[in-house]
């Protein structure tokens, strides 16, 4: 049953993945709202649309995954975008994304700002490659400053060259939990910090600098580690036969979220993340059905 006192807000992208000749619904925020729709939380997204046939699609998927979608713009300037997903012979992506999507043009007038504040959300997600636009990454800013006090969640997800040492140091200011992967501790430790670091000497440093309480770096197979207060967990996955990894990060966060905004510790949710990120990984596209499997490891 859906929690009507948990409430997420996911900000930025919304678009379509293209694999193997087949259109996924996609996007890091949308995949990331979709999950937590499915594992109980009341799902908002703030994005933007193009006035065209895939927005209209992209309008449908939000409603049909039982996501909130008062806060989606429509632009009639720029495209819904698509992106292009190659997968290598172990089911790792990699993406060719377009610019001048509907997406980097989030625009957040007073009136707007009023509802989301009305809301009071409980947690507000977001991640860098929304913030590629100045508009984009201005209406983020004004947002996580209106909504101050309430936990962030910030899913680094780099991807190509759209992010840069000041965009990661603004973002990492205002995050309450920082979400990562193995590959991208290599990058931010060299631009931030300018050498090699150890998963626990990436997590002293940040949480030395930045506001950070909880840092989740995903290992793959290897599972996650996971830090707060200081001490690094490995927290270990199930094993599983991996089809494509699409979607398996958002649906980690979207299950860690669940779990710890309903007071479990973050130990216990990262393993809940784990078990839904498997799963994911298992089947193809980034929102696969859940089984009942699935949702009797979740507690659903």
């Amino acid at each position: 049953m859906k929690s009507k006192q948990i409430k997420l807000l996911s900000f930025g992208e919304v678009l379509w993945d293209i694999i193997d000749d087949q259109a996924y619904i996609g996007g890091a925020p949308f995949n990331l709202a979709a999950h937590a729709s499915q594992c109980g939380l009341d799902a908002y997204l703030l994005t933007c649309v193009g006035a065209d046939d895939l927005g209209r699609r992209a309008l449908a998927e939000i409603d049909r995954m039982n996501v909130h979608r008062q806060y989606v713009q429509t632009d009639r300037q720029h495209p819904t975008s698509t992106v292009t997903v190659r997968l290598s012979a172990k089911g790792q992506p990699a993406y060719v994304i377009h610019k001048n999507a509907a997406w980097d043009f989030v625009d957040v007038r007073k009136d707007m700002m009023a509802g989301l504040v009305a809301e009071n959300f409980n947690v507000v997600c977001f991640g860098s490659l929304a913030q590629r636009e100045a508009l984009s990454r201005a209406s983020l800013m004004s947002v996580l400053e209106a909504l101050k006090g309430v936990p962030t969640f910030f899913d680094v997800n780099l991807r190509q060259n759209y992010y840069s040492r000041e965009l990661l140091t603004a973002s990492l200011q205002r995050a309450t939990v920082l979400k990562l992967n193995d590959s991208e501790v290599k990058i931010i430790a060299d631009l931030l910090f300018g050498r090699n670091m150890t998963a626990t000497e990436f997590a002293r440093a940040i949480q030395g600098k930045f506001p950070v309480r909880v840092i989740l770096i995903t290992m793959g197979a290897k599972g996650c580690a996971l830090t707060e207060g200081g001490s690094v967990e490995i927290c270990p996955v199930r094993q599983v036969a991996v089809v494509d990894t699409v979607g398996a990060g958002d649906a980690f966060s979207a299950a860690f979220l669940a779990g710890w905004l309903r007071g479990k510790t973050a130990i216990e949710a990262a393993t809940m993340g784990n078990l839904l990120g498997a799963f994911v990984a298992s089947r193809r596209g980034a929102i696969p059905d859940y089984d009942n499997e699935i949702r009797r490891w979740l507690g659903l």
